[in-house]
């Protein structure tokens, strides 16, 4: 039975990303991606409940939804793609590897949204790609990392990594930190099926860059850490 379920979810989370990707791909000749996002933030929402993941929102009175944010959380599944447009009150774009822009598809979306793609393991192509997130920051727009780098096959978080503190200092940013906590069960790096699950979406106080800014880069990547570390907590 989980099998049939698994694949009835996948044909119906195809059907709502199809959806999806129409509205990105013919919206943006006609519309600012803001703009589309207030069409596309109720798909993705409809497409987690379709497959039955049921999303418990916390902390949403945290912090001003009108300012843009250096967005930090922690990466737990692929479904991260339609949670965090569904549920972040503000449109941002996302620092994401420049793999993802050669993929079928997604790689023509992301590149048309405005998502700066990251090369990993080459230090000068990440800098390119953090100056250009620092001028994204800079004019207003929020900017969405995952300092883990990679999806957790456990629900454990990995070490944060330095280049999203850089950043953060560079602009001058206010951060914001979010926890995603049982989303990796329902759809779980390398295993294709589908699971029926309650997920917790958990916003935290922003830290505003007047109390970090005496800060060192390792001092607050171990804070930002900890801090989504302890948002994991069920409320």
């Amino acid at each position: 039975m989980k099998y049939l379920l698994s694949i009835y979810r996948w044909i119906v989370a195809l059907a709502v990303f199809v959806e999806i990707a129409a509205l990105v791909l013919l919206g943006m000749y006609f519309c600012r991606p803001q703009q589309i996002l207030v069409l596309i933030r109720p798909l993705c929402r409809a497409l987690l409940k379709l497959i039955s993941v049921r999303v418990k929102v916390t902390g949403l009175d945290k912090f001003d939804h009108t300012r843009p944010y250096l967005i930090i959380s922690n990466h737990e599944s692929i479904l991260d793609a339609f949670i965090c447009p569904g549920y972040i009150p503000m449109f941002f774009v996302v620092l994401e590897l420049n793999d993802h822009f050669s993929w079928p598809v997604w790689g023509y979306m992301t590149k048309k949204w405005g998502n700066i793609p990251v090369a990993k393991g080459n230090l000068k192509e990440a800098i390119k790609s953090l100056d250009k997130a620092q001028a994204r920051l800079e004019n207003g727009t929020s900017i969405l990392i995952f300092p883990e780098g990679e999806r957790t096959v456990t629900g454990e978080m990995k070490r944060f990594r330095k280049g999203a503190f850089h950043l953060a200092q560079s602009a001058r940013a206010d951060i914001l930190p979010i926890a995603v906590n049982g989303l990796y069960r329902a759809k779980t790096r390398g295993d294709w099926l589908v699971r029926s699950m309650k997920v917790y979406f958990n916003f935290g106080e922003p830290l505003l860059y007047r109390d970090y800014q005496d800060w060192d880069i390792e001092d607050l990547r171990i804070w930002c850490e900890k801090r989504v570390r302890s948002l994991k907590i069920l409320p």
